[in-house]
């Protein structure tokens, strides 16, 4: 079995690298650690295969370039043969320059992250590719969580009330289908199991 560790201190944001590691990667034990401590004896005490690491942690200035890469450059140190993901919310050129030069393997910003998108990385990394990720700041893409539908559900939903006014619906079925590796008509029989749940609770929105 495979073994992720996820270095983050932000708990849901710790969580939901988990939860996308989880679900995008079989046979793979993940852990997490909330501090650069915990991390440190996560990494002495067992091997790992990938690391992911938020390199402004508790302890470190998050706004120092020396402190942030010094995080980086231990964490690699401790894992030399695993690959090394940097995922965080000051991305910069300069920094991915640094975490390549130190070993990592993918320089990731957190803002725009989307479902799927670790996973991607992962592909690219296979390829002897270094992905980059940097901050998509003018993103306009519309955000929903309704209570009693599944996560697959709830996507579905999300991108119809989201789509262009030219947009189809079999667009959105194939866009989905792509996202979560399936068949368009398992998108859209999503859809229709999402549908009749929102019909007992009242007028459906616009657009579904």
């Amino acid at each position: 079995m495979r073994k992720a560790l996820v270095v983050e201190d932000q708990n849901l944001m710790r969580q939901a690298l988990m939860a996308e590691l989880q679900a995008g990667l079989d046979d793979c034990f993940i852990s997490g650690a909330q501090t650069f401590a915990i991390a440190q004896r996560l990494l002495a005490e067992d091997h790992f295969d990938l690391v992911v690491t938020d390199p402004g942690l508790p302890g470190f200035d998050p706004t120092s370039r020396r402190d942030r890469l010094l995080v980086v450059e231990t964490v690699i140190r401790s894992a030399p043969t695993a690959i090394h993901i940097v995922v965080t919310g000051s991305d910069s050129n300069d920094e991915a320059i640094a975490c390549r030069a130190l070993g990592a393997s993918a320089y990731v910003a957190k803002t725009g992250l989307s479902p799927g998108t670790l996973c991607e990385i992962l592909g690219e990394v296979a390829q002897d590719a270094f992905p980059l990720r940097y901050s998509v700041s003018d993103a306009q893409t519309l955000e929903v969580n309704i209570s009693g539908l599944t996560p697959r559900e709830g996507r579905v939903i999300e991108l119809l009330l989201g789509r262009r006014p030219e947009e189809t619906r079999r667009e959105i079925f194939e866009k989905m289908a792509k996202e979560f590796n399936i068949d368009p008509s398992s998108a859209e029989r999503y859809y229709k199991q999402a549908r009749a749940k929102l019909l007992k609770l009242g007028p459906l929105p616009k657009g579904l």
